[in-house]
């Protein structure tokens, strides 16, 4: 029988030791993977039971609606040619009420929310400058936190319930400020529906304060420079709205930008004549008598609405 060798090497003691303790960490940490899938498990179960009882209470619902929606359209008599009356079903091929058809049906009902806002811009054409309140314009300031799309803007003040129709024009006169372009009369609605939601309204900001350059290109600019620069800013941002509000709107927007000393002269009898080629692609006719009345009067007066 071969005699038994106990080990001398310390380092090689050392090194079982270490291959025993990486195995048994190894062993821990899978125990541990698995109770945690086995936690997993069992709330997805839970979950899972959670759904089965609400699609079964849902079930149950729709089966209520059926039998009530049958009954009601099955219990109202209909006169036939020969003075009978026979009983009217709204049902499909399987006996049973068409929802979808239902849904469909209800999708195209208009929206009363729409139709209250076209009944108002239809009312304001039937009602006097001094009837609708205070006349001009106003950009409304508020903050950003980044880059963001026009199209989101419009779409995210919709969902605050703004009317984005009395929206004239959206610009970015620094990095973290959005101007809304309004009429005088929907700013207080517009700032309320603002407070509303939290957002930060800009009640103190100028477009024509330097501070606004952000391009550190710029940085090296005297300030005489940089206050050349931000008022080319703003001319460009107003000759840039001018040509794409509404060409009815061009006339009044632009003479108030002229008072603010946004743009010259020049600058508005071009905008003008642009927004009257606009309209004469949109509506001829509504152009050709604008252009009638411009004529005969010699102003731009008939173009504001």
């Amino acid at each position: 029988m071969p005699e038994f060798q106990h080990p001398t090497d310390m380092n090689q003691v050392t090194v079982i030791m270490q291959q025993l303790q990486q195995q048994l960490a190894s062993l821990s940490e899978r125990v541990n993977q698995h109770d945690g899938i086995l936690a997993r498990l069992d709330a997805l179960e839970k979950e899972n039971q959670a759904l089965k009882k609400i699609l079964h209470d849902k079930d149950l619902v729709i089966e209520k609606l059926q039998a009530t929606s049958q009954d009601s359209v099955t219990s109202t008599p209909i006169k036939g040619a020969s003075g009978s009356t026979t009983s009217a079903t709204a049902t499909t091929d399987s006996g049973t009420i068409s929802y979808s058809a239902i849904a469909k049906k209800a999708a195209h009902r208009p929206d009363p929310t729409k139709a209250t806002k076209r009944k108002l811009a239809a009312g304001r054409l039937f009602k006097t400058s001094a009837a609708k309140g205070p006349q001009g314009y106003q950009y409304v300031y508020i903050g950003r936190s980044g880059k963001i799309l026009r199209s989101e803007i419009r779409r995210t003040l919709k969902a605050i319930g703004v009317d984005t129709s009395r929206i004239l024009d959206i610009n970015f006169p620094a990095s973290e400020a959005i101007g809304i372009l309004l009429h005088t009369q929907y700013v207080a609605e517009f700032l309320a529906l603002l407070r509303a939601s939290e957002s930060e309204i800009l009640e103190d900001f100028d477009p024509l304060n330097p501070a606004n350059i952000a391009d550190p290109q710029y940085d090296a600019y005297s300030e005489h420079d940089r206050m050349d620069l931000i008022a080319e800013m703003v001319n460009a941002r107003s000759v840039d709205a001018l040509s794409h509000i509404r060409p009815l709107n061009v006339s009044s927007v632009g003479r108030w930008f002229l008072d603010l000393g946004w743009i010259g002269q020049a600058e508005l009898d071009e905008a003008v004549a642009g927004a009257m080629d606009r309209l004469k692609e949109k509506d001829p006719k509504k152009a050709a008598f604008l252009f009638k009345r411009r004529r005969d009067t010699s102003t731009d007066s008939e173009m504001e609405i």
